[in-house]
């Protein structure tokens, strides 16, 4: 799965202004995640820290099943609806496109860094936080981020157009990650919001 995929939900206001010329209004702003607490700089990661991060080590098969699958269609329906009818249509597209459920997710914790694969599309990045530039395939620009809050670790794609949250949770047993994606745009008056879990391989 190409890095495009990933990446082009939050491209996703620029395509819609560009295509028909109008803007959808709200209060959401691309790069702004005040409501999700989302720490911010460069911070010491300490031995704790760093072994929660460690439990997450390993492969991961998709096994949220049928209803995970429809999860995703429903919550892209519920963010569609909110835009203008004329743009819900290619709003559906494209948001299909950008968010496929992935079969697989790595997670490789090496000391102070962890990257976080779906499929064959990675990123790799401190777990301090610190922003990293990368590029997709296509040379579209975007930063991410890793941290631990918590027992939760937490990724942020911050592009031009918008944000995408991934939020991995794992389960008592180690046996399962749970996956909490948060896409914002400015041009999405809802976010897309929905749950994918992975067992360990």
């Amino acid at each position: 799965m190409s890095s495009r995929k990933i990446l082009c939900a939050v491209s996703l206001c620029a395509l819609l202004a560009t295509i028909t010329g109008v803007v959808v209004a709200s209060d959401v702003r691309a790069g702004q995640l005040d409501d999700l607490d989302l720490p911010v700089g460069t911070v010491v990661v300490d031995q704790d820290t760093l072994d929660q991060a460690g439990a997450f080590d390993g492969e991961f098969v998709f096994a949220g099943g049928q209803k995970e699958r429809d999860g995703v269609d429903a919550a892209i329906e519920t963010s569609v609806a909110a835009l203008s009818p004329m743009l819900r249509k290619l709003g559906r597209k494209r948001l299909q496109e950008s968010n496929p459920v992935f079969a697989s997710l790595s997670i490789s914790v090496d000391g102070d860094s962890a990257e976080i694969a779906f499929d064959n599309d990675s990123h790799e990045a401190k777990l301090d936080g610190t922003p990293i530039k990368a590029k997709s395939k296509d040379g579209e620009k975007v930063k991410v981020s890793h941290r631990m809050r918590g027992t939760k670790l937490t990724q942020l794609l911050d592009g031009v157009g918008g944000d995408r949250l991934n939020e991995f949770r794992l389960s008592d047993d180690g046996k399962r990650v749970t996956v909490k994606v948060k896409i914002i745009s400015g041009h999405l008056p809802v976010p897309v919001e929905y749950r994918l879990t992975y067992k360990r391989k």
